[in-house]
Order: structure tokens, then sequence, then C-alpha cells
């Protein structure tokens, strides 16, 4: 009976993170956006049943996805293309051969990658599975994160605008859904 009522709360909570503004820009604007540069194979970093709705988009849009998540119980969630149960910080074991040229890092830092070490230790993994010209989308949540993580991978990264998309975008709090600003950020890995 518990782990019934954890499951509708957990889904309640899904359902209405699938309605944030945040998630809805990312579906409906980034990705027809890395689908018209070209972008053709995409890891998704985390995965909850709330990312069934970017993998169809990506899929309506001809891009291939995987998705890594440390959580095992989150492997029901996987992209369609592939899952990797794992830290993102071994993703270059992980995924060893795989060739990405978009990451979608949402929702990371500061809930998983929580120091500027552990990001550049995921950056490096990273860069061991991505394509020279590969784009990195970084959503987190200002407050949640003092945002040294993000001050670290600024440091390394080159900013970038795509079409329409400005280089970084913020979203107000919203509530119980979302306590804290939402922030994306673009990058080229190059």
């Amino acid at each position: 009976m518990v782990s019934l009522i954890k499951r509708l709360i957990r889904g309640f909570k899904d359902r209405r993170i699938l309605r944030l503004p945040s998630r809805i820009f990312l579906e409906t604007t980034v990705i027809p956006a890395l689908a018209a540069a070209g972008r053709r194979r995409m890891l998704s970093v985390g995965t909850r049943s709330y990312n069934r709705a970017l993998y169809q988009r990506c899929r309506a849009e001809g891009i291939a996805v995987w998705s890594i998540d440390l959580d095992p119980a989150a492997a029901v969630y996987g992209a369609p293309a592939g899952h990797f149960v794992g830290s993102i910080c071994d993703v270059d074991k992980l995924a060893a051969g795989q060739a990405f040229d978009a990451i979608i890092f949402n929702g990371v830092l500061g809930w998983g990658v929580n120091t500027p070490e552990d990001a550049l230790t995921a950056l490096a993994a990273i860069g061991k599975v991505a394509t020279t010209d590969a784009l990195m989308f970084i959503g987190w949540n200002p407050g949640k994160t003092d945002g040294a993580e993000v001050a670290a991978i600024r440091a390394r990264l080159t900013p970038l605008a795509l079409g329409a998309i400005p280089q970084e975008i913020e979203f107000p709090p919203l509530g119980a859904a979302q306590r804290f600003p939402h922030r994306y950020e673009l990058f080229s890995l190059a």
C-alpha cells in the first residue's frame, strides 16, 4: 500500500513537471532547434516518466535519444535508443563507442552533481562520448545550487545561441511545482 501511494505521488509530481513552462520550452523550442541544426544523436542525463514526452518529440524530429540515470529504478523510463544505469561521471565507460552530438544536462546540478569537481568530472566523461561539434544544453536551478558547478562548466565551454534560442534563458519559480527559478544555458563543446 505504501508503495502504491508513493507511485501515485510521484506520478502527480511528474505530471506537474510536464506542464512547467521550462519543460514546454525544452520540448517545443529546443528539440526542434537541435533537429534543425542537424543534431541526430542525443544523450539525455537523468530520466523519469516526464521524459517520455521529450523522447517522443525527439523521435518526431528525427533525433535518436539515449539516457543515463544513476537510479536503477529509472531504467523503466529510459530513452528508446538505449539507457545506461550509472553516474554521468562514468558515461565514457558506460557508453564507450557511442558518439552524441547533443547533450541535455537538465536538472542534474544540485540533484546529484553537487560540486564543481563533480561537474568537471562529468564534463570530462561527456567529452569522451561527444562529437567534436556537440552542443550541451544545461538546465539548472539557481537557489537549489549556488552555481559553482555551472561556473566550473562555463569556464571550459563556449557559450552559444542556436537560431532563435538565446545562449541563456531563465523561467521564474512557480510554487510547489518549481520552487526555484529554472535556467537553461547552451554551449558548444568545441
